[in-house]
C-alpha cells in the first residue's frame, strides 16, 4: 500500500509539474491561443461580412456549384465576348449557351468550393436555399467563408514556422500573431475571392523552398531536401491554378534556389528542374484553354483591356463582335497601367501592410543580415513583388490585391529588423525592450481594432439583394435563359443561365434570333443608376434607353414587364409573357 501511495503521489506531482511548467502548460497556452483566434474570426466575420459584394466572388461561387454537380468547368454567367470566342472555335453560330465553358478563371478555387458544396449535399442539406427573410445564402456562410478562413489560419502557421527557422521562435510567434490581428488577412478572407488560397500557396511554396535549400546546405539525407523541393513546385502549380498572376512569384522562388544552390556551381540545375516540372504540370490546363478559346490563358489576358478608355466599365465583356489591333491594345494598356498606379499608388504600400512594419521591411534592402539565406530570400521576395506590381497594373483591382500575398514576409522581416535595432540600442532594462516590442505589435494591429469599431459593413444592396434575385430567377425554368446586367448574381443566387447585357440593342436581337432565345430581361440599379445625360441619353446605353424606360420598340420580343421595387424603381423584369401575376412580385425591404 505504501508503494501505491508513493506511486500516486509521484504521478500527481508529475501532473502538477506538467501543468505548471511542462507539456501541460504548452497545451493550455496553445488551446487558449486557438480559442482567441476563433473569437477573432467570429468577431470579424460578424461585424464585416454581409454577403458577397463583388461579381468575381459570385462568379467563382457559381463555378464551384457547377463543378459540384459534375458539370465541369462551365459557367452560367455568359458574356457576349466569351460567346464570340466560343463561336469562333465551333462551326456555325453555336456559342454553347447551355454548357458554356468558362474562359476567365483557373479551376483550383472553384474545385475547393465544389468539395465543400458536395459535402453538404452528401449529408442531405441544401446549401443553396435562401431562407425567407435572409440576405445571404447558407453556402456563403458555411462553405465560402470557412474555406477562406482555413487558408488564412494555415498561412499564419506558415509564418510561425518560417520565422522560427529564419530568425527566432519569438519573431515567428509575434509575426503569426500580428498576421492574425491584421485587417488585410481577414478582409481578403471574407471577400469570397481566391486571394487567401492563392496567398497561402505562394507562402507555402517559398517556405518549402527555404526548407529544401537549408536541409541541403546542412547535408541532411537526400529525401529531407528533395521532398520539400518537389512540394515547392506543386504549391506553385496550385497557386497558378488558383490565380494566374501568382506566376510572378516563380522567378523569386527559383532565384532563391539558384542563390542557395551555389549559383553557377550547381544552382542552375535547380532552376531548370523547377521550371521544366512547373511548365509540365500547368500545361494540361493551358491546353484546355487553347482547345476552347485558342489562347493558353483563355480570355484572362483580354481582361487587361477592361476599364480602359476604349472599354470603360463592362464594355469589353459586352462586345459581341470585338475587334482588337496590337497598336490600339498596346496604347490602351500603357495608359491603363499609368492611370492605375497614379490613382491607386496610395493603396500599394497599405496593400503590403502599411505602417511601421512596411517601413522597416523596405529598410532591410539597405542592410546585410548575418545569415546568407535571409539576404537571399529578401532579394527573391523583392523580385516577386516587383513582378507582381508590374503585371497587376494591367488588370483588375483584385489582381492588384495579390500584393497582399507578401504581407507575411513584410511582417517577419520588419520584426527581425526591429529586433536588430533594439539590440543595437543595448538597453539593459528588460522592461524597456519589452515595452518597445509591445509598442510595435500595437501599432501593427491598430487598423484591425479600428475596423471592428462601428459603423460596421453595409449590405450589398444596391444592386445585390439575394431574395429578389432568387425570386426573379424562379420565374424562369432551369432550361430558359435570361439577359441581365448582373449575370454573375443571377447565376449564383438564381442558378439560371444568364447572358450579360450586350453593348447594343442590335446585338441582343442577334443573340435572340440566331443563337439563343431569351425568355427574360432583368435590368437593375447597375444600369438604371448610371448618369442619364452621359450614359443613358447619349452614351454607352442610349440604344437601351427605350427598353429601360418602359417604351421598348414595337419589334422587341419581351413585351410584358414589372417593376420589382416600387419605391426606387431601380429594378425591372421584362418577359415574353406575364410570369408574375399568379404570385406577388418581389419587392425590396
Amino acid at each position: 500500500m505504501a508503494q501505491d501511495n508513493r506511486s500516486f503521489e509521484s504521478t500527481l506531482h508529475d501532473v502538477v509539474y506538467s501543468i505548471d511548467a511542462g507539456t501541460g502548460l504548452k497545451i493550455i497556452r496553445i488551446t487558449l491561443y486557438v480559442l482567441l483566434m476563433l473569437v477573432i474570426v467570429m468577431l470579424y466575420t460578424a461585424t464585416q461580412f454581409r454577403g458577397l459584394k463583388t461579381e468575381e466572388a459570385m462568379d467563382y461561387a457559381q463555378l464551384g456549384r457547377n463543378l459540384s454537380l459534375n458539370n465541369g468547368m462551365v459557367t452560367k454567367c455568359v458574356r457576349p465576348m466569351s460567346m464570340w470566342k466560343v463561336d469562333e472555335r465551333t462551326p456555325g453560330p453555336n456559342p454553347k449557351i447551355g454548357n458554356h465553358p468558362d474562359l476567365y478563371h483557373p479551376p483550383a478555387y472553384p474545385a475547393v468550393l465544389a468539395a465543400g458544396f458536395k459535402l453538404f449535399t452528401l449529408v442531405g442539406l441544401d446549401p443553396f436555399e435562401i431562407a425567407q427573410g435572409s440576405r445571404t445564402m447558407p453556402a456563403e456562410q458555411w462553405v465560402v467563408l470557412p474555406v477562406n478562413h482555413i487558408f488564412t489560419l494555415l498561412t499564419g502557421w506558415l509564418i510561425f514556422s518560417l520565422g522560427k527557422r529564419l530568425f527566432s521562435r519569438e519573431i515567428g510567434f509575434l509575426g503569426m500573431t500580428i498576421f492574425f490581428f491584421s485587417n488585410i488577412a481577414w478582409k481578403d478572407s471574407i471577400s469570397g475571392l481566391n486571394l487567401s488560397m492563392a496567398s497561402f500557396f505562394i507562402v507555402a511554396s517559398f517556405h518549402a523552398m527555404v526548407v529544401a535549400m537549408l536541409n541541403r546546405r546542412d547535408q541532411e539525407k537526400k529525401s529531407a531536401w528533395t521532398l520539400p523541393f518537389v512540394l515547392s513546385i506543386i504549391y506553385s502549380v496550385i497557386a497558378f491554378h488558383t490565380r494566374y498572376i501568382t506566376c510572378a512569384a516563380v522567378p523569386g522562388i527559383v532565384l532563391f534556389a539558384w542563390l542557395m544552390g551555389g549559383r553557377f556551381r550547381g544552382g542552375t540545375r535547380f532552376v531548370i528542374v523547377f521550371v521544366i516540372l512547373y511548365m509540365m504540370l500547368i500545361s494540361p490546363w493551358l491546353y484546355r484553354n487553347v482547345k476552347e478559346s485558342g489562347n493558353p490563358m483563355g480570355l484572362a489576358a483580354h481582361t487587361a483591356l477592361a476599364d480602359t478608355a476604349k472599354y470603360p466599365d463592362k464594355q469589353l465583356d459586352r462586345q459581341l463582335h470585338p475587334e482588337f489591333t496590337f497598336k490600339q491594345a498596346s496604347d490602351q494598356l500603357k495608359k491603363k497601367w499609368v492611370e492605375n498606379y497614379s490613382e491607386k499608388h496610395d493603396t500599394i504600400i497599405p496593400g503590403l501592410g502599411g505602417g511601421v512594419l512596411m517601413a522597416l521591411f523596405m529598410t532591410t534592402f539597405f542592410y546585410s543580415f548575418v545569415r546568407p539565406q535571409v539576404n537571399y530570400l529578401r532579394w527573391s521576395l523583392g523580385l516577386s513583388i516587383l513582378l507582381t506590381l508590374l503585371i497587376a497594373g494591367f488588370f483588375s483591382e483584385s489582381s492588384m490585391m495579390m500584393i497582399h500575398a507578401f504581407w507575411p514576409f513584410v511582417i517577419l522581416y520588419g520584426l527581425a529588423f526591429f529586433y536588430i535595432l533594439i539590440d543595437r540600442l543595448d538597453v539593459g532594462a528588460r522592461l524597456y525592450t519589452t515595452g518597445l516590442k509591445v509598442l510595435i505589435v500595437i501599432l501593427s494591429i491598430l487598423p484591425f481594432g479600428l475596423t471592428l469599431m462601428p459603423p460596421h459593413a453595409n449590405n450589398p444592396y444596391p444592386p445585390y439583394y439575394p431574395p429578389i434575385i432568387s425570386q426573379v430567377s424562379t420565374m424562369l425554368t432551369p432550361r430558359e435563359v435570361m439577359c441581365t446586367d448582373m449575370p454573375w448574381a443571377t447565376a449564383w443566387y438564381g442558378d439560371r443561365v444568364s447572358i450579360l447585357l450586350p453593348k447594343q440593342l442590335k446585338d441582343f436581337y442577334e443573340i435572340n434570333d440566331q443563337m439563343q432565345y431569351v425568355s427574360g430581361l432583368y435590368v437593375t440599379a447597375i444600369t438604371k443608376n448610371k448618369p442619364f445625360a452621359k450614359d443613358l441619353l447619349t452614351g454607352t446605353e442610349q440604344t437601351w434607353l427605350p427598353v429601360i424606360s418602359g417604351r421598348p420598340p414595337p419589334d422587341f420580343p419581351l413585351k410584358e414587364g414589372v417593376s420589382l421595387n416600387a419605391r426606387s424603381q431601380d429594378q425591372i423584369f421584362l418577359s415574353d409573357h406575364d410570369r408574375w401575376s399568379t404570385g406577388q412580385a418581389p419587392a425590396e425591404e
